[in-house]
């Protein structure tokens, strides 16, 4: 009677322990807060606003500070769905940004590629902000054939470090994990 008093006390002790170092613990993601499309009801091309959150590693967090380079990219795939055989994904547009630190003015840059813009902040939780902040970004024209048939855009985030240009391309993957980050995937159906 009494080991198995001192058991279901061992196990509530060990739960209770279990619950209160996972429920705290931050979970290293992407989270998409916010993901919308709109074209003011013409016929023009789609208008996306987007807002992430980040929880980084520990790993991408040493590496910017240590002169590491962060690289984001936004996704946007167009998906022909098919029910009788596998859906068809097609890239559609891409948004690639670095995020920097320079250890001598202690800034982070954010660098946007496509445009060139590049953002100086003060502090790591600014950049992050800025980084994963996408007001009014319009996107290329719509293929004629997009509205014949069952097709969705599905958007989705990655955050990973940079592969040093002077190692071959992949060849740092051989010997290292995969530390990048990845948001869950938005599928925004694409009605006429």
């Amino acid at each position: 009677m009494k080991n198995s008093w001192w058991m279901r006390s061992l196990c509530i002790i060990f739960l209770g322990w279990l619950l209160a170092t996972t429920s705290f613990a931050a979970e290293e993601k992407i989270t998409v807060r916010d993901f919308t499309l709109y074209n003011n009801g013409q016929n023009i091309p789609l208008t996306a606003t987007l807002h992430l959150d980040y929880q980084l590693t520990d790993y991408l967090r040493d590496s910017l500070l240590n002169g590491g380079t962060l690289t984001h990219e936004v996704r946007f795939n167009l998906v022909w769905h098919n029910d009788w055989w596998f859906n068809k994904s097609e890239k559609f547009a891409s948004i690639i940004s670095e995020l920097k630190y320079h250890s001598l003015s202690r800034h982070y840059q954010v660098v946007r590629k496509d445009t060139g813009e590049h953002w100086n902040f003060s502090n790591l939780a600014s950049a992050l902000n800025h980084l994963g902040s996408l007001e009014n970004y319009k996107l290329p024209p719509l293929p004629t054939n997009v509205y014949q048939a069952n097709t969705s855009l599905f958007m989705e985030a990655t955050l990973s470090p940079k592969e040093p240009d002077s190692l071959p391309l992949g060849l740092s993957n051989l010997f290292s994990e995969d530390h990048s980050l990845v948001s869950q995937g938005v599928l925004w159906a694409l009605t006429p």
